[in-house]
């Protein structure tokens, strides 16, 4: 989808009011894998919401990524169990691995020639299970370093 035709598409599919907020970032990530920053821009003026709404919107909710993410997504739990119990370490270890995160720009495709992009998620629910580790949308438990270099390794 080209910059030009998003506005007629949210025209049709979204009524401009702020109520439409979330589904419409929802629609959008769900055509770019991400959330683009110009799309951002395009749905602020659409539905007549402030672009800092919108942001901080699209910034709250870990499913949505600002970031053109990499062929694989590796996510770390970083809620109090699972950092706490070596997911902290597993992050370090991954970001070494894996080099520098993707630039933090909105607009930017470079994140789209990474191969693997790494990511904290807030909490993956399975405390139990600490320190948990997602794959590419598959979640592990009690991952230790051995395990996450294994898992790594089979993405590159």
């Amino acid at each position: 989808m080209e910059r030009n035709e998003l506005r007629p598409i949210l025209r049709e599919m979204f009524p401009r009011d702020r109520t439409y907020l979330l589904p419409a970032l929802h629609f959008l990530h769900g055509e770019f894998g991400y959330l683009p920053g110009w799309a951002l821009q395009i749905v602020s003026w659409h539905l007549r919401v402030p672009a800092s709404e919108v942001y901080g919107a699209a910034t709250s909710y870990t499913e949505l990524r600002l970031q053109h993410p990499g062929e694989h997504l590796v996510r770390v739990c970083s809620g109090l169990s699972c950092w706490h119990s070596g997911g902290r370490d597993l992050m370090r270890l991954l970001s070494k691995r894996l080099g520098p995160a993707a630039p933090d720009a909105c607009d930017s495709e470079e994140g789209a020639s990474r191969k693997i992009s790494l990511e904290e998620v807030p909490c993956g629910y399975l405390c139990p299970m600490a320190p948990a580790v997602e794959v590419d949308g598959r979640w592990y438990g009690r991952v230790s370093a051995r395990d996450v270099s294994i898992l790594v390794d089979r993405l590159v």
